[in-house]
C-alpha cells in the first residue's frame, strides 16, 4: 500500500471515528478517554477546588502524563501569563482562568485552536459557552455564571404577595412598589451594588437582552439605546427606593436578608443558592428560585452571564496532546462530575446522563434549582477590552445613579471613551 493510500485510509478512518464520536455525543452520551499521551503537563490554576478533581481524577484515565499543577492567585496567574505570552518561554500547557478575561487574551492568538474538538459536539452546549477567537473555538465555561432572581417567598407572601413566575420586569416592579408601602419601606426585592460589582449587575441584565460592547474581534458595536434603556431601568428603582444599597459580600449582607430587609436579588448560583443556604439555614422552605423574568411579555426567555471559568490550552503549548486532554477531560464522565461537585452548574447536555441535575432542593420548597437555573441559557457575550470596559461602564453607573448624568449621558460618554481605545 502507497504512504498516500494509507494516509487516505487514515483520514476516512479519523473521519468515521469522528462522526461516530459525534453521534454517540448527540445522542447524549459523555466524551470517552482518548487514547494514551505521556510527558510532563503543567496547568496553571486559580481555584483550588476544581484543581484538585483535576488532579485526582486526570491521571486515573491519563497515567502517562506526569501532571504538575500550579496554583497562584488568579491576578498573579494573569500577570505571570502575560509576561510569558509576551517572552515565548516558561509557558504553560494549560491555563485556568475568569471568564471576563477570555476576550483579551484569546485576542493575543495565542491559544490553542480546538475546533476540532469542540464543532462536533457544538450542539450539545447552550448559547453563549462556546467560547472563540476569529473563527477558532478555544474553549468552553464551567460554572456559567447563569444569573436567576432568588425570592423569598414566604415574606412576600405574609404581604399578600407573590412573583409571577412566567413574568416581567415591569410585573417585578409593581411587586416591589406594593412590598415598600406594606412594609412601610423596610423589604426589598431588589439591591444595588456599588462601584464594579454595581456594572456586573446592569452588565448581567445588558446581556440578557442581547447586548454587547464588543464583537468578537473586538470591535465596539454596543446599542446605546438599549444601554441607556437598561440602565435606566436601575436610575428608576433607586430613585423610587424600591433597591437597598449593598452587596453579597457586605459583612451584613446575610443579616439583611435574615431580618427581611432584603427578600430577593438577583444573582448566579453560587451566591443565589449555595451561599444562600450556608449562611441563611432558618429560611429554608421559604425561599424559589424564579429563573429570570422576560423584559417584555412574549419575548424568548434568556438571562445574563455573571461569573465562570475556562481551562484553556496554549497554542505554544510545550505538550500539546496533553494540553487538548486536559479541557477535554472536564467533558468526559469523571470531568462531568467534577464539575458537578465543584461548580453546580453545568452547561452541556450530556451531563444529564451522568449526574442527575433534576434533584428537588427542600431549601427552595423542592424546586429543582440546578436544571431550572441552566434551562434559560444566556445570548454570547464578548468580553474584549474588559478593564478599560469595566472602568469606564463603572463610572456611568454611578454617575447615573448619582443624579450626575443622565443615564443616555453617561452611556453615551462610556461609549466615546471605549472608542478611543
Amino acid at each position: 500500500m502507497t504512504t498516500s493510500a494509507m494516509s487516505l485510509n487514515r483520514r476516512r478512518l479519523l473521519a468515521l471515528a469522528g462522526a461516530a464520536s459525534g453521534a454517540a455525543i448527540l445522542a447524549g452520551m459523555p466524551l470517552p478517554a482518548r487514547a494514551q499521551g505521556s510527558g510532563k503537563l503543567t496547568v496553571w490554576v486559580f481555584d483550588q477546588t476544581t484543581s484538585t478533581k483535576l488532579k485526582e481524577g486526570f491521571p486515573l484515565a491519563y497515567p502517562g502524563y506526569e501532571l504538575e499543577i500550579v496554583q497562584m492567585p488568579a491576578a498573579d496567574l494573569i500577570q505571570r501569563l502575560v509576561i510569558a505570552l509576551q517572552g515565548g518561554q516558561g509557558l504553560p500547557d494549560v491555563v485556568q482562568i475568569l471568564t471576563r478575561e477570555t476576550g483579551a487574551l484569546f485576542a493575543t492568538g495565542q491559544f490553542m485552536d480546538m475546533t476540532a474538538e469542540l464543532e462536533p459536539l457544538r450542539a450539545n452546549f447552550p448559547e453563549g459557552i462556546l467560547l472563540d477567537n476569529e473563527g477558532e473555538l478555544i474553549t468552553f465555561i464551567q460554572g456559567p455564571g447563569n444569573m436567576g432572581f432568588w425570592v423569598n417567598r414566604a415574606a412576600l407572601e405574609t404581604h399578600g404577595l407573590a412573583i409571577d413566575p412566567e413574568g416581567t420586569w415591569a410585573d417585578v416592579v409593581a411587586v416591589a412598589r406594593e412590598l415598600k408601602e406594606k412594609s412601610g419601606g423596610k423589604s426589598h426585592v431588589f439591591i444595588q451594588p456599588p462601584g464594579a460589582n454595581g456594572f456586573l449587575m446592569f452588565n448581567g441584565y445588558f446581556n440578557a437582552r442581547g447586548g454587547n460592547w464588543w464583537d468578537a474581534s473586538g470591535n465596539l458595536v454596543a446599542d446605546a439605546e438599549l444601554a441607556a434603556d437598561t440602565l435606566q431601568f436601575f436610575v428608576d428603582l433607586k430613585t423610587e427606593g424600591l433597591s437597598y444599597d449593598t452587596v453579597w459580600s457586605a459583612p451584613n449582607y446575610w443579616d439583611l436578608i435574615k431580618d427581611n430587609t432584603i427578600v430577593g436579588y438577583t444573582m448566579n448560583y453560587a451566591v443565589g443558592s449555595t451561599n444562600l443556604k450556608r449562611n441563611v439555614p432558618d429560611q429554608s422552605g421559604q425561599w424559589q428560585l424564579v429563573t429570570w423574568p422576560r423584559w417584555n411579555a412574549g419575548e424568548p426567555q434568556r438571562t445574563g452571564n455573571f461569573g465562570g471559568h475556562v481551562y484553556a490550552a496554549l497554542r505554544n503549548a510545550p505538550n500539546p496532546q496533553g494540553a487538548k486532554d486536559v479541557v477535554m477531560w472536564w467533558l468526559s464522565e469523571a470531568g462531568i462530575k467534577a464539575q458537578f461537585e465543584t461548580v453546580g452548574t453545568l452547561a452541556y447536555a450530556p451531563a444529564r446522563d451522568v449526574v442527575d441535575l433534576n434533584i428537588p432542593d427542600p431549601y427552595f420548597g423542592g424546586q429543582t434549582v440546578l436544571s431550572d437555573l441552566i434551562s434559560v441559557p444566556f445570548p454570547q457575550f464578548y468580553y474584549q477590552h474588559w478593564t478599560e470596559t469595566t472602568s469606564a461602564l463603572t463610572n456611568a453607573v454611578d454617575q447615573a445613579l448619582s443624579g450626575a448624568k443622565t443615564a443616555r449621558e453617561a452611556i453615551d460618554e462610556a461609549l466615546a471613551e471605549l472608542r478611543a481605545i
